[in-house]
């Protein structure tokens, strides 16, 4: 099998090229983001963040941005670092489920199930709390990836299906593996 081949058509689909990049791109997103905050704090954190506001042409005093900056010029050394160390295992799990699929790993689909569906409570928990259409947007994304990966692990055989060839033994009861 080919570094391209999917283990049951041959060739990797369309769909798992569309996920895999955008789990690559999550990644990318929310390592830059990591760094990007890690020197945010280097200095004086309030005035960094009122330059970067201002920077893109948001007003530092709005009613939205305001009570953020407060919030996030108050972060502690050690609750930086721990929301350092989420993204960058976020970012981590992102591009290993990501390089998995764009190979046609059988297991990248499973990852990215199991992942996807552990983390949907607390994005529903956000939505409830926070709302908005950036989050509501995601949730529906990974409902659609968890249902395209489900749907496809059900059409191939299962959940416990190999990627190897079983036929009966000469007796009819004991499997043999057979390569194909």
């Amino acid at each position: 099998m080919s570094e391209k081949e999917h283990p049951t058509s041959g060739r990797i689909p369309v769909g798992f090229i569309v996920i895999g990049i955008y789990k690559v791109a999550t990644a990318v997103l929310a390592l830059s983001l990591a760094i990007g905050l890690m020197r945010l704090y280097q200095g004086d954190a309030r005035a960094s963040l009122e330059r970067l506001v201002r920077g893109v042409g948001l007003d530092p005093e709005d009613s939205i941005v305001h009570p953020l900056l407060l919030r996030l010029a108050e972060l502690e050394r050690r609750q930086l670092y721990g929301v350092l160390a989420g993204m960058a295992g976020y970012a981590a799990l992102r591009v290993v489920e990501g390089v998995a699929i764009l190979r046609g790993r059988r297991w990248g689909e499973f990852l990215i199930v199991v992942s996807s569906v552990s983390l949907l409570p607390l994005e529903v928990w956000e939505i409830a709390r926070h709302g908005g259409p950036i989050r509501v947007g995601a949730l529906a994304l990974n409902l659609a990836i968890v249902a395209y990966l489900v749907g496809r692990l059900g059409r191939e055989g299962g959940v416990f299906r190999s990627t190897r060839s079983t036929t009966r033994g000469q007796s009819g009861s004991e499997p043999r593996n057979v390569r194909p």
